[in-house]
């Protein structure tokens, strides 16, 4: 399925307010995991009103935490304990730069405790906390835990229903205000982080991180325990281990048709609004789905970013490049259940079964021929021969007719007589020359 990482973010609170260096996923369960740092990506300048001011020296902040934080500098608070050296600080930038200046060995930050070894400070400080059992905060709700009070605040919305923040273009109320941003985007279209590697858009900068933490770092920290087939996330491990159990909690409320992914709903739910939010920038034509869209302006630019290893040959879309492994492999998955025949593509399979039906679904305007193949038929009447053979150059208008000719070069005789073991290059040549025996077979 189409699996766009940014329709995974819903109503899940200030994202804006986490760390730059911290990296968050969002799974089914609404169960944030901590993923490895990324490298910060370049990302549009956004001003906020300095609403909270300092009683003391009148210094002013954007939020609230940022000041209770300031207020620590007025007071000789120190919160911040080295679990290292048991030295404290009032800040917790204080506290990283001590470990970054005092616990560096050769540029790197072992764990006091245990064997593992950090390339920053700050994870570091953040590992010690698991061995330390540093407190955290728990709801009394769902006893979900976190490391700030105001995570805790912000997750009580979820229980509580509270929705402070309405859209003035739609009327939709949200529990968070970065989620009311994020939603107003859905209505601009603005879309102003870029990823540096694929140029890829996202309304925000953690859907950027998060994109480049997946696709392009090639970490998959998380095993399927039945396939052990990997993932990046634990959200897409969950949404995988559905193929197993069988179960598709998401149901489209039209046509009642379920699914294992939100995501995947969220994109089927365009058949029914008609929404098409892809726009191709040369030919303005509209797609609902990514994949589709990237694949169509590549029939624009003559993009071929998939290449086989074996043969060098190029496609278009990854999908065409795992049909075309067959083709090295052998593997022919699809089965014919009244021949037993087997196919590399779903497509032959359903070309080769009208041989048993009898089933001619398209008409040639030109002759009004009942035809199986529409595209390979009307090469009779167009003279197009786009196969070549590439020993005398002969050129044919079907890639079938191609094979059985290369026979004339190859010497290949495939078909044998199971009476007189004579050979033949096609089977229409071992059905005459069967005709000899029907004498002798009677």
């Amino acid at each position: 399925f189409n699996y766009n990482v940014a329709d995974t973010f819903s109503d899940r609170g200030d994202v804006d307010d986490q760390p730059l260096s911290t990296l968050r996923s969002y799974s089914e369960d609404t169960t944030w995991t901590q993923l490895p740092d990324v490298e910060d990506t370049k990302t549009p300048q956004r001003t906020k009103s300095k609403k909270f001011s300092c009683d003391i020296c009148d210094k002013k902040f954007s939020y609230n935490g940022s000041l209770e934080v300031h207020r620590r500098v007025h007071s000789g608070e120190k919160s911040y304990l080295c679990r290292i050296c048991n030295t404290t600080y009032s800040l917790n930038k204080e506290l990283i730069k001590h470990i970054s200046t005092t616990h560096s060995q050769d540029g790197a930050f072992p764990c006091t405790v245990c064997a593992k070894v950090f390339e920053k400070a700050r994870l570091l400080k953040n590992h010690l906390s698991v061995h330390f059992g540093d407190e955290k905060f728990k709801c009394s709700q769902c006893a979900k835990e976190f490391q700030r009070k105001k995570g805790l605040k912000e997750h009580m919305k979820i229980h509580t229903g509270e929705k402070n923040f309405t859209c003035t273009i739609c009327n939709k109320s949200f529990g968070h205000n970065q989620t009311l941003k994020s939603h107003i985007l859905t209505h601009t279209g603005e879309r102003p982080y870029v990823c540096d590697v694929c140029g890829r858009r996202f309304p925000q900068r953690t859907h950027l991180k998060r994109h480049i933490f997946i696709i392009h770092t090639g970490i998959k920290p998380h095993r399927c325990k039945v396939c052990n087939k990997q993932f990046s996330s634990k959200s897409y491990l969950s949404i995988h281990q559905r193929q197993h159990t069988g179960e598709r909690p998401f149901a489209c409320d039209v046509c009642k048709k379920d699914f294992t992914a939100y995501t995947t709903l969220k994109v089927h739910m365009r058949v029914h609004t008609g929404l098409k939010p892809y726009v191709c920038s040369f030919c303005d034509r509209q797609f609902a789905q990514m994949a589709s869209f990237k694949l169509h302006e590549r029939t624009h630019t003559g993009e071929r970013p998939f290449a086989c290893k074996v043969c060098k040959k190029a496609f278009s879309d990854n999908g065409y490049l795992k049909i075309h492994m067959r083709v090295h492999t052998g593997e022919k998955p699809f089965h014919c259940d009244v021949c037993k025949r087997s196919f590399r593509e779903t497509g032959q399979l359903k070309r080769h079964q009208r041989t048993h039906t009898g089933v001619k679904p398209y008409t040639c305007k030109v002759c009004n021929k009942q035809i199986g193949n529409l595209s390979k038929h009307m090469r009779v009447h167009s003279d197009e021969k786009p196969y070549n053979c590439n020993v005398c150059n002969k050129q044919f208008s079907i890639n079938g007719n191609l094979k059985l000719h290369m026979r004339v070069h190859t010497g290949e005789r495939p078909f044998s007589c199971e009476v007189c073991n004579s050979h033949f290059t096609q089977s229409s040549g071992l059905k005459r020359h069967k005709c000899v025996h029907i004498g002798k077979i009677d």
